[in-house]
């Protein structure tokens, strides 16, 4: 791709493969300047009404249990799926996994 890219657009572009000291020396080369920021841009707000404080520190331990709870959902997930897949499996079997599915997604609060 940088090739054809060079070769066909490089009168208006030129590619390479880089590295982050690469664009480090690049910006430093160009006497970019940024601006420092002093105070606190918490709390971000992405959304009306959805503000994200104390992100970074608040409850630790719930976001510990939500990640384990995740890691079981989605390894779940994958066997709900292969059981829905197998050509042998009755209605009843599938609305019940169906049904733990969402009863998990409620359980870690992403539903």
């Amino acid at each position: 791709m940088i090739e054809y890219m060079n070769t066909h657009h490089g009168d208006r572009y030129h590619l390479k493969y880089s590295t982050p000291s690469d664009y480090v020396d690049a910006v430093f080369n160009h006497n970019v300047t940024w601006p420092t920021k002093y105070d606190d841009m918490f709390p971000y707000a992405d959304n009306p009404d959805a503000y994200w404080t104390g992100y970074f520190s608040s409850r630790p331990n719930d976001k510990e249990y939500i990640r384990r709870a995740s890691y079981n959902f989605h390894a779940s997930s994958q066997q709900f799926a292969k059981t829905v897949i197998d050509q042998s499996t009755d209605d009843a079997t599938i609305k019940n996994i169906i049904d733990a599915k969402w009863e998990m997604l409620d359980d870690i609060g992403i539903n």
